[in-house]
């Protein structure tokens, strides 16, 4: 009975998850402007990238925040050499994104419009394209403002933008991180 108990309980937990971030569809670069949080684009971008998917979705309010909903975007730019990059945000709830399962990965600081940002890129040297490249999240001045305020509050406006590019070199990956400027001015 016991694990029954423990097999129902980890199900409705599975279960649960997808419904916890309602998705809205695909969208389009504009539709960022539409949304009050901070949306990033970059502001450069390597020959022959282009947007593959734009998504926008929202989080849905924690059992102590009481109403609303709160939007979330993801970006991918790609191009024809297999070569990608990406931003994704996040309201809370994060973990490490910067982390790697391999032995062959090699980490970074950079600087960054949003301050010092951890980098951790598979294989090992800085020349070369790169199989993977994460960046750890990063803070916009909602966040910033918001966690300021009140450290343990809930954000309403700020969101954690992280940044992951395959195929590229550590250089380029560097380039695109200086460019980010807002959706809507």
């Amino acid at each position: 009975m016991r694990r029954f108990a423990v097999l129902v309980l980890v199900c409705s937990v599975v279960f649960a998850l997808p419904s916890a971030k309602s998705a809205r569809g695909p969208g389009t670069l504009d539709d960022l402007k539409k949304i009050e949080i901070i949306c990033f684009v970059p502001s450069w971008l390597p020959k022959g990238f282009k947007v593959k998917r734009v998504q926008i979705y929202y989080d849905e309010p924690g059992p102590d925040e009481g109403g609303g909903r709160f939007p979330l975007y993801a970006i991918e730019y790609g191009n024809d050499q297999g070569q990608t990059f990406s931003i994704d945000s996040a309201r809370e709830g994060i973990g490490d994104r910067n982390l790697l399962e391999t032995e062959d990965s090699e980490d970074i600081a950079i600087s960054s419009l949003f301050g010092r940002l951890y980098v951790i890129y598979t294989p090992r040297g800085k020349e070369g394209r790169k199989t993977e490249i994460r960046s750890n999240w990063a803070s916009d001045a909602n966040m910033v403002s918001e966690k300021a305020k009140d450290p343990r509050a809930h954000p309403n406006l700020g969101r954690y933008h992280g940044f992951t590019g395959t195929g590229m070199s550590v250089a380029d990956f560097e380039k695109i991180i200086d460019s980010p400027r807002p959706a809507r001015p």
